[in-house]
């Protein structure tokens, strides 16, 4: 939720907990992560979280607890990502829209070098989050946060393009993650972005120029990889180009099909 979308406010349906339906995967997740063993416990902590989210801004995803799972984990590439974080020295992993920092935390704990990911989203705020619901400090969890909006000239350059696949790592130097202010010198220099319930929030031209400025993002050595879960359409005739919808409790978006979806990237 790197930004928020072009359609109006989403409404504030009222919270209900009995969308809280955790599964033992999650329930593992949690605990190991919160370090709150007691399921009744845990329970109250997640609305707790949940509520403070959602006055900060009303992301259906909050609502529905998608943040009491890992995402990623399920992603067909996360084995991937791990391999190539352990293997490739220096693979800088960028969480995108990254809320609590839920996915980020997931990476960490499964063998990513922690020193090699940088996380950002629009909203400090819902980072200072992740941080209560995690029960962690700045100091326990030391991965470099940036707010900012994407679109922003200031925060991510338009004027640099995606690099072609090479085996030459850049030319220019690789940033110290921490010492960042804004994404501009990330590009070129990213092994993996992760930007989940994102694209889909936004319309069609939007979500191009967000494709550009993720590329430019992307170091052009082999293995490097764009990964994401977000709403779209069956590839149905009818739906081959993409289409405009409306989400009850979201609005207009853009929703993309297969077909569709990988024009946008590749243009075939």
């Amino acid at each position: 939720m790197s930004v928020t979308p072009n359609h109006p406010d989403f409404p504030k349906a009222a919270l209900n907990s009995e969308g809280y339906k955790p599964t033992q995967e999650d329930l593992i997740y949690l605990k190991n992560l919160t370090g709150i063993q007691d399921e009744d416990l845990l329970k109250e902590h997640v609305l707790k979280v949940q509520a403070e989210a959602f006055s900060i801004y009303p992301y259906p995803c909050i609502r529905f607890f998608q943040f009491i799972t890992s995402r990623i984990a399920s992603h067909p590439a996360y084995h991937e990502i791990l391999k190539l974080g352990k293997e490739r020295k220096g693979a800088i992993y960028l969480e995108l829209a990254c809320c609590f920092g839920n996915d980020v935390r997931k990476v960490i704990s499964d063998g990513y070098p922690i020193e090699n990911i940088i996380a950002s989203d629009l909203k400090e705020d819902f980072w200072i989050v992740g941080h209560k619901f995690f029960r962690t400090t700045p100091e326990t969890f030391p991965v470099p946060f940036l707010a900012g909006d994407v679109f922003d000239p200031s925060f991510i350059s338009p004027d640099i393009s995606p690099a072609p696949i090479s085996s030459t790592p850049p030319t220019t130097e690789v940033p110290i993650l921490k010492t960042l202010t804004s994404l501009t010198p990330l590009q070129h220099h990213v092994s993996i972005i992760h930007a989940a319930s994102f694209f889909h929030l936004f319309n069609e031209e939007p979500q191009r120029r967000l494709a550009f400025l993720l590329g430019s993002l992307l170091s052009p050595l082999p293995g490097l990889m764009i990964i994401g879960t977000h709403g779209g359409l069956l590839d149905t005739e009818e739906n081959k180009k993409g289409a405009p919808r409306f989400i009850d409790l979201v609005g207009s978006l853009f929703a993309h099909s297969p077909t569709s979806w990988r024009e946008l990237w590749i243009g075939e």
